[in-house]
Formats: C-alpha cells, structure tokens, sequence
C-alpha cells in the first residue's frame, strides 16, 4: 500500500530485531483504494511471496490469504471481513474465502477486544487452512501494534525459525 513502509517501519524494525529479514510486497493500483470487486490488486501478490513466510494484516492479511497461494508459511493478523460469505457487508468483496490455498500452514491471530464479524472471519479462515494455530491476543484490538500483538506475531516467528 501506499506510504506502507514508512507507517510500518517500526514493526519492520521489530522483525528484523528478531532477526528475520523483511521485505515489501509491492503493489500498484488506479484509483485512490483497490477495487473490491476484482483480482488485479490480489494478483500481484503471488508473485512475490513465492516460498516466502507472509505477514499480512487487516486488509493486507485479505490480500495473502487470497494472493500468497505458495507462500512457505502465513501469519494473518485481524483479518478484513470483506468476503461473500459476509452477511454483514457482501458488496464489498466478490470473491470467496475458499479462493486461499488451503494447503499453506497458517498461523491466525484476531484481537480479543475485535468486534464479532472479526471473530467469526478469523474462525472461518482458520478452518479453512488444513494447519494452522489460531490465537486469540488479549486485551487487543485491531491494533497491530498492541503489546499482546507483537508478543503473539514473535510467538509465531520464533516457531517458525
């Protein structure tokens, strides 16, 4: 997204302070906000997280859950309800949650304090994926920089070193 590294250079700095490396997925779009109604902004994903670990989170976890389909491993932080499968908002997503790879290991993570579409978005993603862990960080919000975040995100990290 636009102006993300600059908004998320001190998580990158907490990642990489565990010592893994980090990179951007880069992605270009008409418009002031991507189309929800199509897959060109999900498209760009793949090619860049092949064999990759991908964080994603909010609307950046929609993307990997939907774009990275050979990542190595995916942690889906709070993840967007904006799938046909929504009651509550259906317009806003065209496209099923069964459009992942299910095959991919997935680590899920959705804030205690998140309201119930929230929940109910992160159960589903999380039965969805044939292995995953699903975490649900105290006291949180949807707040990637919540304390209980990134101690759940490190937790997740240091599994997979």
């Amino acid at each position: 997204m636009p102006g993300a590294e600059r908004r998320f250079q001190p998580f990158v700095e907490f990642v990489q302070a565990q010592g893994w490396k980090t990179e951007f997925v880069q992605i270009d779009w008409a418009g002031p906000q991507p189309s929800f109604g199509r897959r060109d902004v999900i498209d760009q994903v793949g090619p860049q997280t092949a064999d990759k670990i991908v964080m994603g989170f909010s609307l950046g976890a929609l993307y990997s859950h939907l774009g990275a389909l050979e990542a190595r491993h995916l942690i889906l932080g709070s993840i967007s309800p904006f799938f046909l499968e929504d009651v509550e908002e259906p317009h806003r997503w065209m496209i099923s949650i069964n459009q992942g790879n299910a095959a991919t290991p997935a680590d899920i993570l959705v804030g205690g304090t998140e309201d119930e579409q929230m929940h109910r978005r992160a159960e589903s993603i999380r039965d969805f994926y044939q292995q995953s862990t699903y975490t649900v960080v105290p006291e949180a919000e949807h707040e990637l920089w919540h304390p209980s975040y990134l101690k759940a995100i490190s937790e997740a990290l240091d599994r997979l070193a």
